[in-house]
């Protein structure tokens, strides 16, 4: 006899969805994260939720795949009051793809009751990051690899006393001199790299 597992229904409906973005990235010649990306993604979100973050942030959406990760661990995160992730991306064509599929995602999910609150942009993720008051709690970035150092400007007066960015692509290809030399310069912010396949760079407010 089969041991049921619990919250193997959720599970498997959102693992199913996730096989389907993957052949649709895939049919659009969209590069997408590694699951094994993914399952940090997931994981790192819900314990940010339950420390009380508020707000998410993929930069860099395309057409959801990132985001539905981050979702996923929201979707079963105890929390008081709304929890607003923001799901950013600059091409009009991508995005229309990603809000079909949030859309989809929010029904599998969430559900009407949720406390998370499901945004969909068509901006540029660094101007956003710069004109919006927002203090982020979590942030992934996978935009242009020459634009990674903008956002890690933008950090040390947007990053909450819990908030974290995980930058995408940290160990192949790898992050340039610039970003890098600027990072270890930093004395506001504390960083590590979670040896996935393609690398997790993961950043905080020094304590």
């Amino acid at each position: 006899m089969k041991r049921k597992i619990f919250g193997e229904g959720l599970t498997s409906r959102f693992l199913e969805i996730m096989g389907i973005l993957e052949e649709e990235s895939r049919r659009f010649w969209i590069s997408h994260i590694d699951r094994e990306d993914g399952y940090v993604l997931a994981s790192l979100s819900y314990y940010i939720a339950t420390l009380g973050g508020k707000v998410f942030i993929d930069a860099g959406a395309g057409i959801g795949y990132s985001t539905s990760w981050i979702m996923y661990g929201l979707s079963k995160a105890s929390t008081s009051g709304k929890i607003y992730l923001y799901a950013i991306e600059k091409d009009p064509a991508r995005c229309r793809y990603l809000e079909e599929n949030m859309k989809k995602l929010k029904s599998t999910l969430l559900g009407n009751e949720s406390a998370v609150e499901v945004n969909v942009l068509n901006r540029d993720a660094v101007d956003f990051l710069g004109e919006e008051d927002l203090e982020i709690d979590m942030i992934f970035v996978d935009i242009e690899k020459k634009r990674y150092i903008d956002i890690l400007r933008i950090l040390p007066t947007k990053l909450s006393i819990i908030g974290i960015a995980v930058f995408h692509n940290a160990l192949v290809p790898g992050l340039d001199k610039e970003f890098a030399e600027f990072l270890e310069k930093q004395n506001k912010l504390v960083h590590h790299v979670i040896p996935t396949s393609l690398g997790l760079l993961i950043v905080k407010k020094a304590t």
